[in-house]
């Protein structure tokens, strides 16, 4: 009777720890999707996408015309000191209005250039939010996996428990009707309170799962799905993975629209070893500020301007940009590496856990046959009770690896495809609006010139 309420309890643990059994529990794609909405680093990174939308506009800025308007007004007393009027006195009141129109007509490309940056930054920005939704996505589906993996440690090692209770059952009957020594119950009840242990420290996994779920998803877990495998969505070789990455993947192609916004900020810088042409218009009219007269004037012209010397930093402006475009090329070489690295990394770990997953499930075969002969043979008194629980014990360790094995392959899938920058659109969701961008980089990206293939 103590046995079945203990078994009872379990249960009921186990009912709370995985959910009240709503039928439409949260699939993994559901919990990614409200990742991509309401993630705090994707929104910031989105908001400063949004930002260099308007630097953009304002670069466009260059090719409109400015108008400006200025209006005064004041005071002026005038005193006559020369006799014989030096008690007369003028008074006015000068108004003074100014309307000035400028407009850029020649400045050797510069607002071009300007305009050029500013897009490539917004580019860069567009596809670092593409990289970062990537990123995030990857941790989602991590806390994910790891609360469905503890879950499972968890029911094994209830399993565990149950099977260790009914042998204590058992040896307490033999040992009190003389056919078992006492010492033997003894150890079969150490054994059963590590398998109460392991319990207790399962159902903590669990717990810790949730918090980290609610930490990277941004809100508690409640019934999760179990996840299929993505096999089909992986490349057949590793080559073939780290092609898609190099011509795919966000990060580079951000580090490379950096590279572009670079050059067209040395060209904009280029401008000063050139002349400007401004056409400017001023109409301006004032009155009372002769008295009495007033009057109203219309000026148009031309300025062209050409510095000669600016104490050397036109000069020191261009060989800045010139270092700046050689560090945007290291951080482009550095990021295709990582990249590359990242891809070969989680191919690795693939198809390890692939063939894992294969030896493990024979191993769980064998050692199940086993666990049951084992059994059957001590009903008989052929084997012994320490014969059954070793054989048990091996068994739900092999289920237990398995169960690891099984989550590291589906999770390294998750790796491959982030890494190859498609988890987001293997899983059919959509990324964030503002990393969309009209215009796409087409130049294309090698391999460093000095990478070697580890493979070869």
């Amino acid at each position: 009777m103590k046995s079945f309420f203990k078994r009872v309890v379990i249960v009921g643990v186990s009912i709370l720890l995985w959910g009240g059994g709503n039928a439409s529990g949260e699939t993994l794609e559901e919990a990614i999707r409200h990742v991509l909405q309401t993630n705090p680093e994707i929104k910031a990174v989105a908001y400063n996408r949004l930002a260099r939308d308007q630097e953009v506009i304002q670069a466009k800025g260059g090719f409109f015309p400015t108008l400006d308007s200025s209006i005064s007004y004041g005071k002026n007393i005038i005193k006559d000191a020369s006799p014989p009027l030096a008690s007369d006195q003028i008074t006015t009141e000068p108004k003074s209005t100014v309307l000035s129109l400028r407009q850029n007509v020649f400045q050797f490309g510069a607002t071009q250039s300007e305009v050029r940056r500013q897009e490539a930054r917004v580019q860069s920005e567009a596809y670092l939010l593409h990289g970062t939704s990537e990123n995030v996505a990857l941790q989602a589906s991590k806390v994910y996996l790891n609360l469905l993996r503890n879950m499972e440690l968890y029911d094994l090692a209830k399993e565990n428990l149950l099977n260790h209770e009914r042998i204590a059952d058992q040896m307490k009957l033999r040992s009190t009707s003389g056919v078992d020594r006492k010492a033997d119950l003894d150890q079969v009840m150490g054994r059963l309170a590590l398998a109460q242990s392991n319990v207790v420290v399962t159902t903590a996994n669990i717990a810790d799962g949730k918090t980290d779920y609610q930490a990277v998803i941004g809100r508690f877990p409640e019934d999760l799905v179990k996840v299929d495998p993505m096999d089909s969505a992986i490349p057949v070789a590793m080559d073939e993975a780290e092609q898609v990455a190099l011509k795919n993947h966000p990060i580079l192609k951000s580090a490379l629209a950096d590279l572009e916004s670079r050059r067209a900020q040395y060209e904009t810088a280029k401008r000063v070893n050139y002349p400007s042409l401004d056409v400017a218009v001023d109409y301006k009219w004032q009155t009372d500020v002769d008295y009495p007269d007033h009057y109203r004037e219309l000026m148009a012209n031309a300025v062209v301007r050409f510095n000669i010397f600016n104490g050397f930093r036109n000069k020191a402006r261009m060989s800045e940009t010139l270092h700046l475009i050689s560090e945007a090329k290291e951080i482009l070489n550095s990021t295709q590496r990582q990249v590359v690295q990242s891809v070969r990394l989680s191919w690795e770990a693939y198809t390890a856990a692939k063939e894992k997953v294969t030896h493990l499930e024979e191993y769980v075969k064998s050692t199940g046959a086993t666990a049951e002969a084992f059994a059957a043979q001590w009903n008989i008194g052929r084997r012994t009770m320490f014969d059954v629980l070793d054989t048990q014990a091996e068994y739900i360790t092999a289920k237990s690896d398995l169960v690891n094995a099984n989550y590291d392959k589906l999770y390294s899938e998750y790796r491959v495809l982030s890494g190859m920058g498609r988890l987001i659109a293997t899983l059919g969701l959509h990324l964030p609006d503002e990393s969309l961008v009209e215009t796409k980089l087409t130049e294309p990206i090698p391999l460093p010139p000095n990478w070697e293939n580890p493979a070869n």
